[in-house]
């Protein structure tokens, strides 16, 4: 890869990063397709939250993939959100043009595509999201949007789920929402017959996902756990002896990533393109 005073910068913001596979993700692409880009991950202190959006302009970064904590931070100095952004109440893609700051989010769409892509019908399901973020809340719009019949946000702060389910409600009038705390006896009721779990908690929470019991879940449910980098993430094999299928985030991120490269170059490119060219030849 070359890089010159013409070549253009992305990135990824957020903290930690150094585990992300995005880098390698984009730069591939960036091979793959001939376009003169870089992409780098950036490990920001929180604190510094207020200065990312002004660093993306002063920087030039024509694009950034935005992680925890920043996904929620930076919306008050955007200057567009798109619909699917706004019903997230967070964004995980930034793109500037022209030194206007415009936010996206590709978290439920990305999930809901690499469900999609493996055949799984999500209209009329049941889900028990756990968290109640920006990642969640994404994830809850993109299962409203396609017909999901229920959904529970379950999070260590209960407040936070009402308002989550609060601002939900107001763009999906008719949706049936549930919230509760993250506790094993709120998850079994809620996952008594559901079709779906996802995992929307950063690192940090692995004892609380772990005390939850899956067994109530309706037979051949998926459990999604959007914590790609973990090597054993809780649930994985309680799920496994169940007969439950288990999801480790990766096709969420592939799915993620084809979506972001499109916002980013105006190249379409597909999850298994991508798939193949991070798997080791």
């Amino acid at each position: 890869m070359s890089v010159s005073g013409q070549t253009r910068l992305f990135g990824l913001v957020g903290h930690p990063v150094r585990h992300s596979l995005s880098p390698a993700m984009y730069n591939a692409l960036f091979a793959r397709y001939g376009v003169d880009a870089v992409y780098v991950a950036f490990d920001v202190d929180p604190r510094r939250a207020g200065a990312v959006a002004s660093a993306i302009r002063t920087l030039d970064l024509v694009g950034v993939n935005l992680t925890v904590p920043f996904k929620e931070r930076i919306l008050p100095d955007l200057d567009h959100l798109t619909a699917a952004a706004a019903e997230a109440g967070a964004v995980n893609v930034v793109i500037q043009v022209d030194g206007a700051l415009a936010g996206y989010n590709t978290d439920g769409e990305g999930l809901c595509n690499s469900l999609e892509a493996e055949g799984r019908h999500l209209p009329g399901c049941r889900a028990v999201l756990l968290g109640a973020g920006g990642t969640a809340r994404a994830v809850a719009s993109a299962l409203l949007d396609r017909g999901a019949a229920h959904i529970t946000l379950l999070n260590r702060s209960p407040a936070r789920a009402e308002a989550a389910a609060a601002a939900l409600a107001s763009t999906f009038g008719a949706a049936r929402l549930a919230v509760g705390p993250l506790e094993p006896a709120a998850f079994a009721q809620a996952a008594e017959g559901a079709h779906l779990v996802f995992n929307g908690l950063a690192g940090g929470a692995e004892a609380q996902v772990a005390a939850l019991d899956p067994a109530p879940l309706a037979p051949n449910a998926d459990w999604v756990d959007a914590n790609y980098w973990m090597a054993r993430p809780p649930q994985a094999e309680r799920c496994a002896a169940l007969g439950l299928r288990f999801h480790s985030g990766h096709a969420m991120l592939l799915h993620q990533g084809a979506l972001a490269f499109e916002l980013f170059t105006g190249q379409p490119v597909t999850a298994d393109e991508i798939r193949a060219l991070l798997e080791p030849r």
